[in-house]
């Protein structure tokens, strides 16, 4: 997994990544330093429960610092126009790793959307007390994703304002519930419908084999 500063600023892009994110870039913060997710490992019944990122920081020490870096950099003070870096890829992901800190955090990605017109992000998160926090910004090259926290919902609510609700299942789960119909493909750069508005508002995905 590569990582690279860009435009000399120190905020650290993670532009080879694994799995079904293959080609994709993002910009990522560290679950370990993250009060909210060890609050979410903590709960039963979670997703958070079966960790990707914990295990990915604790295998990978480079992505550890880097994430962390982001974590402080971006929660700690809105940045400043000539901080925002320029993304040159056509779909970039927010928060593949680790989820959003506080407002000035959610205020700093907004801003690396206004400032780049021509990616559309699209943002990951469970925690809506920061969002609700002086509400969902809606700039049209930004989709916001609702990752429900809980493990086999079977009526994940999309918050309102929200493009899309993003749920994890098991597959036991799913052969039980044929009404679940699992839509994520094995590779986000291929598939993309997390990237468009689409009029697709459900993305359901089976946990990773790795995981509980």
């Amino acid at each position: 997994m590569r990582h690279r500063v860009l435009n000399g600023q120190h905020i650290v892009i993670t532009d080879d990544m694994t799995g079904k994110m293959v080609g994709m870039n993002s910009l990522n913060t560290s679950a370990e330093c993250n009060p909210f997710c060890t609050k979410m490992r903590a709960t039963k019944g979670y997703i958070c429960q079966s960790c990707y990122s914990k295990s990915t920081e604790r295998r990978w020490k480079y992505s550890q610092a880097a994430w962390a870096n982001n974590f402080d950099v971006l929660s700690s003070r809105v940045l400043a126009d000539q901080e925002i870096p320029i993304i040159n890829s056509a779909i970039f992901r927010f928060q593949a790793h680790g989820d959003l800190v506080n407002r000035t955090h959610y205020i700093n990605l907004v801003r690396f959307a206004e400032a780049n017109q021509q990616t559309t992000f699209a943002l990951w998160t469970k925690h809506m007390d920061v969002v609700n926090n002086g509400g969902l910004v809606k700039v049209k090259n930004l989709i916001n994703i609702y990752s429900t926290p809980v493990l086999n919902d079977l009526h994940p609510i999309r918050p309102k304002g929200f493009s899309k609700v993003f749920t994890v299942y098991s597959r036991p789960f799913t052969r039980e519930h044929k009404s679940v119909k699992v839509n994520c493909a094995a590779s986000c750069l291929e598939c993309q419908k997390c990237y468009q508005h689409n009029g697709i508002t459900r993305i359901n995905e089976h946990i990773k084999q790795t995981g509980k």
